[in-house]
Order: structure tokens, then C-alpha cells, then sequence
């Protein structure tokens, strides 16, 4: 069931950064409703937005469109940009961070998080 997977990994997250110092939630509208990230975070001036990815496989792929989606809403509310991907199985607990900056085609690979 990938809402309940994408839904763990987003609390999860909002955890993790909170323990950091953020103020953090989880956006309960993003998804597949033509809602660009899944959290919004902030920590004084360092605003983020972030699209969270779960996966047991090695990569990740994001479209130009979910990149350039995800980059036109952070920089309408002058938000950085970010993807988070949470490894499963045997990459248990693991977490990618990728600031994004252009509206391109994202691979993520496990090997080379």
C-alpha cells in the first residue's frame, strides 16, 4: 500500500527534523493531487519544502515536471527545495537529502547517496 509506505516515511521525517530544531508538518494534500511536497519545514531563515520518497529499490527517478512542480512552488514561498528519499530493506533507516536547484530529471542512487 504506497500511501500508507509515502505516509510513514513523511511522520518519520517530520520527527527527524523536529528533534533538529524545526518546525515541521506534514502536508496531508500533496501526492497525487497536484500537491508539490509532502513537509514543510523552517529553523529561523532556513525555510524548506520537501518531497519524500520511500523505495526498496536502488533508485529513485523524478520527473522534469515533479522537479520544475516541487521549484516553482518553493520559490513562490521563498522555500529551498529538497527531496528526501528513505531506503528500505536491506538500506534499512537510511535517508538521501537533495537540495534541488534546476528543473531537470532526477536518478537517485542508492550507491551513490
Amino acid at each position: 500500500m504506497a500511501f500508507r509506505r509515502g505516509y510513514r516515511a513523511e511522520i518519520e521525517l517530520v520527527s527527524m527534523l523536529k528533534s533538529n530544531g524545526f518546525y515541521a508538518v506534514r502536508l496531508p494534500i500533496s501526492g497525487g493531487r497536484g500537491f508539490p511536497c509532502d513537509v514543510l519545514a523552517a529553523k529561523g531563515d532556513d525555510r524548506r519544502a520537501y518531497q519524500v520518497k520511500e523505495t526498496k529499490y536502488d533508485r529513485v527517478y523524478l520527473s522534469k515536471d515533479e522537479v520544475e512542480m516541487l521549484l516553482n512552488f518553493s520559490k513562490a514561498f521563498n522555500l529551498k527545495a529538497y527531496i528526501a528519499v528513505k531506503w528500505k530493506g536491506r538500506r534499512k533507516k537510511k535517508w538521501t537529502f537533495i537540495e534541488v536547484k534546476n528543473a531537470e530529471p532526477l536518478k537517485i542512487k542508492y550507491e551513490e547517496a
